[in-house]
């Protein structure tokens, strides 16, 4: 398998979603939230689609496929992302091929396996921990149940969410008083060993873990030349 899960800032990428319906207007709001330029290229367009472009917050091209080919190309070569929600799957791989010819990243919401990229059901912790979870196509409404289950689970672990906090702590605290990463991370593993810094966490109690970490880190620097 050539897939790995990656989080990426999308923030001022170009963004373009070949499709105006159900699943572009899904995948346009979502490059949108995260604040890429999305541009939408089909026939026709959602309700929302159209609310969206009203307010600026998203551009709307009228293209027919495959008669304006050239103009599709165009929008292509302007585009960091290519997104294809069209429901003709031989357009489909055909905007799909093109895109990726031209070393774009492609999602392609018909096929997965004519792009490069998957969009995820995704979430997060109310302390920070973020997740995704794909299928890769296969069964999405799986990945998405998988998706709530993962959130209940991570939310009710109370000595994962002590782990979280004490080492978010950590690396703050080292971050502003130790310059150099490579005398940072032993130090991450030292205190993950220690058995009191072990029982805070298994207890839950993030505050007695973090100051039995900072403990140790200071132990540790204080012996460092």
């Amino acid at each position: 398998m050539g897939w790995i899960p990656l989080y990426i800032d999308v923030a001022d990428f170009k963004v373009l979603v070949v499709g105006g319906g159900r699943v572009g207007e899904g995948r346009a709001m979502l490059f949108s939230s995260a604040g890429a330029r999305v541009t939408v290229a089909a026939m026709d367009f959602t309700e929302r689609l159209q609310a969206e472009a009203k307010s600026g917050s998203i551009r709307l091209i009228k293209v027919r496929l495959p008669d304006d080919w050239k103009i599709l190309v165009k929008l292509i070569d302007e585009s960091d992302l290519v997104v294809v929600a069209v429901p003709d799957p031989n357009i489909a791989r055909r905007v799909a091929g093109e895109a990726r010819a031209k070393g774009k990243l492609v999602n392609n919401a018909v096929d997965y396996r004519d792009g490069n990229v998957v969009v995820p059901f995704r979430g997060s912790t109310s302390y920070g921990l973020h997740f995704a979870v794909t299928s890769l196509g296969k069964a999405g409404v799986a990945a998405r149940v998988a998706a709530e289950k993962v959130k209940e689970c991570l939310e009710g672990d109370g000595e994962l969410r002590a782990l979280y906090d004490s080492m978010a702590r950590l690396k703050e605290w080292l971050k502003a008083n130790v310059p150099n990463p490579k005398k940072r991370i032993p130090i991450y593993f030292k205190v993950a060993e220690d058995p009191d810094y072990q029982q805070a966490v298994a207890r839950g109690d993030a505050e007695r873990a973090y100051m039995r970490a900072l403990e140790i880190a200071r132990t540790e620097l204080s012996q460092d030349p």
